[in-house]
């Protein structure tokens, strides 16, 4: 299994490791297994609204569909269930999400996301590592992370987070170590940060992650947080099972926390060392692994 499907494969499980947990307190709970029925009424394996939104994002860049298409795939997600886990409408969509896509629903899909500064969740963030593979060694960087990230948030703080994370993306697929790629990462986005200098102050605790300790960690769907928990659990891990533990035991936003280190976990580690039977409980498994196949293909 290559990078870019170990990657994309290791979001998946690391989502549905997480989907039971979520909003549970830190230290409340230890889960060694996938299981379901948790916080949320669905079998062990079942994946949410990260999944589905990085499983349409890979369907639109593959068929290249314009970015009208992509609102109206993400609404056909939440009201038909196009690509949720079951083809029933989503059970799990965060209410940024749910309030822009209730507007390209019911007003049409050229309708902006919300630009404010409490419009900074993780749900841009959660769905940009298929951006962050498509845009790897081209020149289009730039372009393609602002646009897809602002579709859903329009904030600028959510826009450099899915950059620094796209940053990471392309470090760790040149074979940097986790150390280097933090610093490369760190030095784009501070060029960047000197376009937003009052913006600086937010990401002071991600360019100096290394230095934080579990209790410094908030793991909820503040994009800021989210980022520095995924860091920090892939700073304190051996393997890619131990990246998504480590980010599931966080607690609170089990999922998204999980995916996003998962997908990460599954460029720098060699392998997800899962227990045998977590595929297959993952629903529509041969589905995703050809969808899989066919964006690695578009993009190499």
């Amino acid at each position: 299994m290559n990078k870019r499907k170990r990657a994309l494969w290791g979001f998946i499980i690391g989502d549905a490791y997480g989907v039971p947990m979520e909003f549970m307190e830190r230290d409340s709970f230890e889960i060694h297994d996938m299981i379901g029925y948790g916080c949320w009424d669905v079998p062990a394996g079942t994946w949410s609204d990260d999944s589905a939104m990085t499983l349409i994002t890979m369907q639109h860049l593959i068929e290249d569909t314009s970015i009208a298409d992509l609102k109206r795939a993400f609404c056909n997600w939440v009201y038909r269930g196009h690509w949720s886990y079951n083809d029933e409408p989503a059970f799990d969509v965060g209410m940024t999400i749910a309030e822009v896509i209730n507007r390209w629903e019911t007003k049409g899909p050229f309708e902006a996301a919300k630009a404010d500064e409490q419009s900074n969740g993780n749900g841009a963030l959660m769905r940009i590592l298929p951006v962050a593979f498509y845009s790897y060694g081209r020149a289009i960087e730039d372009r393609y992370v602002n646009d897809y990230a602002t579709l859903t948030h329009g904030h600028i703080r959510s826009t450099l987070c899915c950059f620094h994370y796209t940053y990471m993306v392309h470090a760790l697929m040149d074979d940097l170590s986790l150390e280097a790629s933090l610093a490369r990462a760190n030095e784009q986005l501070l060029s960047k940060l000197n376009d937003y200098p009052e913006e600086k102050v937010h990401f002071e605790r991600i360019l100096n992650i290394t230095t934080l300790s579990r209790e410094d960690i908030q793991s909820n769907g503040y994009v800021i947080h989210t980022l520095e928990a995924v860091y920090w659990s892939l700073l304190n891990s051996k393997s890619y099972y131990d990246a998504i533990f480590q980010a599931v035991h966080l607690g609170n936003d089990t999922d998204t926390i999980a995916a996003i280190t998962g997908g990460l976990a599954g460029i720098y580690y060699e392998e997800l060392n899962i227990p045998n039977d977590w595929m297959a409980l993952i629903p529509k498994q041969e589905e995703i692994d050809h969808l899989i196949n066919r964006f690695v293909k578009v993009i190499f």
